[in-house]
């Protein structure tokens, strides 16, 4: 049997994990909703149904937990929808994957990863864990949609490659930035049903488009 202290220790590691994860959880929507700088850690217990005195106990502080919250969405993003498919698919395929899953990543409320109206947030006012994120979790997905291009676009140069990459971005991006224009102007963009495959079904077709352009091009 084991010992008494490490079934202790045991018991002891769950709890404190549980309260981590209720923290992470809890700070989220203050965070998207107030910013990292306007966020209250007293609003934070509350919601997390724990002492005050566990946020130092487990990260140290509000910085510590902001930085454990931005890592855990970035690595639920990743675990949930990668951005690569077979690379066995033909290119096309593999393209409509990666506006699909960074579609879901953004606007599909059902998948629990916020990471994108996180580092929204941080992009309008950056923090120290700026550097974090982007070596973290910016940086290597990025260099996934790089490397998918460049065989889209073989002749491209790095520079034509990242201007495709933040235009493909960027009409994802507005869905949720814009959120507040669309509901007033056309709500049943997000609201009719297949509203997201609609959204996925446009992008494709346009930055798709836009892709076979500029190959033509540099073949003329």
């Amino acid at each position: 049997m084991p010992a008494l202290s490490t079934i202790h220790d045991l018991a002891a590691s769950a709890h404190g994990e549980e309260t981590r994860l209720k923290l992470i959880h809890a700070a989220t929507p203050e965070f998207i909703e107030q910013g990292f700088r306007a966020a209250r850690v007293q609003q934070i217990a509350a919601r997390a149904g724990v002492r005050l005195s566990a946020i130092n106990y487990h990260f140290g502080g509000k910085e510590g937990l902001y930085l454990a919250v931005l890592r855990y969405h970035g690595d639920l993003a990743i675990t949930q929808q990668p951005l690569l498919s077979d690379s066995a698919l033909p290119l096309p395929d593999r393209f409509r994957f990666l506006i699909h899953s960074v579609l879901l990543r953004m606007l599909d409320e059902q998948q629990g990863c916020r990471i994108a109206q996180l580092v929204l947030r941080e992009m309008v006012n950056p923090t120290a864990a700026l550097d974090d994120i982007y070596h973290r979790f910016q940086q290597p997905q990025l260099q996934q949609i790089l490397g998918l291009l460049q065989q889209i676009l073989p002749e491209a140069t790095q520079d034509t490659l990242l201007r495709c990459t933040l235009s493909m971005m960027s009409q994802c991006i507005i869905y949720v930035l814009a959120r507040p224009l669309i509901v007033r102007t056309s709500p049943h963009l997000l609201t009719d049903p297949g509203w997201l495959e609609e959204i996925e079904n446009h992008i494709v077709r346009f930055s798709w488009a836009g892709l076979m352009a500029l190959r033509e091009e540099s073949h003329a």
